[in-house]
């Protein structure tokens, strides 16, 4: 009976490989957040000056003087 090939790998590659892509994948998380976030306060800011010109389009001039009805 042939016996199993095994495949040895030692702890240092596996350590390295660990080493190098959880702090990569962590900064990618970081910047995607970073931008999204971003993007939300952008996003937002936008609205309330499209609410603020809005506000100031509809609102009602005002009078220098208040004048008062005729009485014809």
């Amino acid at each position: 009976m042939p016996t199993p090939d095994v495949v040895a790998m030692d702890g240092l590659s596996m350590i390295g490989t660990v080493g190098f892509f959880v702090p990569a994948a962590l900064l990618v998380a970081i910047v995607v957040g970073a931008v999204v976030r971003d993007r939300r306060l952008s996003a937002r800011e936008a609205a309330e000056e499209a609410t603020r010109e809005a506000m100031a389009r509809e609102a009602l001039p005002e009078r220098d003087s208040p004048t008062r009805p005729r009485a014809d």
